[in-house]
């Protein structure tokens, strides 16, 4: 096995080669002159002297140029790239190595900056990314979070909150989320560790198990209702036909004019038929929901329209909330809602109150009718606790504010009984 040795081991080894030779040479010159002691002495001691200040003087002199240039490295690791500590040497190898440096630093100066611009633009990225992001220190501390984060939380305030603060705990090799969090939703979390400054940092991202439930739901209804409105449909529309052209035969004296079981069963066929097209055109606007075409609203707008629609309908608001919007879906829903809140009955009318929060827009609409009587199947589609009810009303109201990145939650009457509509929509 191969030896190792340090430099300082070597220098040593080399300086006491040198001695020794110098040694050798002064032994052999006063043997060949065959010189006295105190002549050999006056001989050997002023050479062995100097050759061995020499070799100090060399040995410190190479270990302070390598000790200054570690310290030129240090300053070069801590962004001190002004300095040089070796400039007595203004020529040689020495006074090269500052060329050399000068190009290091500038490449390391250039490598930084670039790390920074690519570092900056990814947080910003981030920042505008609709995908709730929160990044970690390596003591677990908040460091980054983008706008679509915070909406998630009850309180957008997360300075000085840890991972645990807001919920977020590392359990079995993967990050989740308590059932006593911070979080409106229910999120799936993904985490990537990345290396910033010599430390680990976690980027979390959130997935909204909700949202994923909602397209899951809406296209398997949407489905549905595409196969019942096509067979429904080709099934009636024939029916529909054949019962009008009889009518129109019989007026026209084709078929016997007197009143006859027949022609009573054509009628009853007749409006059946255009009951069942009705129904099925109903539920084919389910499917259909447009893109919403959005646009700055206030809720003043809505309220005066609301207004004529229902007079008795209350409305608080103390000033007017500004906010993004398709302002047709939004009506329709809220007509759904309102016409709802009035059929609920009730000994007052129901009421409408908007409120104006940092992240979007609340509109509450609450009644003191019956109440939820089947929270379950609040949302079912076809399903309905009304002798005339379709069942779809308080499901396309939900699409048509889903449709527009909002939120529709049916709650308890919390003051009275009742119930309680809440809508949240963003700025």
């Amino acid at each position: 096995m191969a030896r190792t040795h340090s430099l300082e081991q070597r220098l040593i080894g080399y300086a006491a080669l040198i001695l020794f030779i110098v040694l050798t040479l002064c032994i052999l010159l006063v043997i060949t002159w065959e010189l006295d002691w105190f002549a050999s002495i006056s001989i050997m001691l002023p050479v062995v002297a100097v050759s061995l200040f020499a070799v100090v003087k060399s040995y410190k002199l190479t270990l302070d140029v390598i000790e200054r240039f570690g310290t030129q490295l240090d300053a070069l690791a801590n962004n001190e790239s002004n300095s040089w500590h070796l400039a007595q040497y203004q020529s040689g190898r020495v006074a090269n190595l500052k060329k050399d440096f000068t190009k290091l630093s500038d490449k390391i100066a250039q490598s930084k900056r670039h790390y920074m611009q690519t570092e900056e633009f990814v947080f910003e990225f981030a920042g505008m990314l609709d995908l709730p992001i929160v990044i970690l220190d390596p003591h677990g501390q908040v460091y980054f979070t983008n706008k679509a984060f915070l909406n998630t939380l009850t309180a957008p305030n997360v300075e000085g909150l840890s991972s645990a603060d807001l919920g977020l705990v590392y359990s079995d090799g993967s990050w989740q989320i308590e059932k006593e969090s911070r979080f409106k939703r229910r999120f799936i979390v993904s985490a990537q560790t990345f290396w910033r400054s010599g430390r680990n940092y976690e980027l979390l991202t959130l997935f909204s198990i909700e949202q994923q439930l909602r397209a899951n739901e809406q296209d398997i209804w949407q489905r549905l209702i595409r196969v019942l409105n096509h067979e429904v449909r080709n099934s009636l529309t024939p029916i529909y036909s054949m019962s009008q052209s009889l009518q129109t035969m019989k007026q026209q004296g084709q078929i016997t004019p007197s009143p006859d079981l027949a022609q009573d069963m054509l009628q009853v066929i007749e409006k059946r038929a255009q009951h069942l097209l009705d129904f099925v055109n109903s539920y084919s606007a389910f499917a259909k929901l447009p893109t919403p075409n959005k646009q700055q609203i206030n809720s003043e707008q809505v309220n005066l329209r609301l207004q004529a629609i229902f007079p008795e309908l209350v409305i608080h608001s103390s000033q007017p909330v500004n906010f993004t919007a398709d302002l047709g879906q939004l009506e329709q829903a809220l007509i759904n809602l309102i016409k709802n809140a009035f059929e609920a009955g009730g000994n007052t009318p129901p009421t409408l109150n908007w409120q104006q929060h940092n992240d979007g827009v609340v509109i509450e609409l609450t009644d003191s009718g019956t109440g939820i009587a089947n929270p379950d199947n609040l949302f079912v589609p076809f399903y309905s606790t009304k002798a005339q009810g379709a069942g779809i009303g308080l499901v396309i109201s939900r699409e048509l504010i889903r449709n527009q990145a909002g939120q529709l939650q049916l709650l308890a009457n919390p003051h009275d009984r009742g119930t309680q509509v809440i809508i949240c929509l963003p700025i």
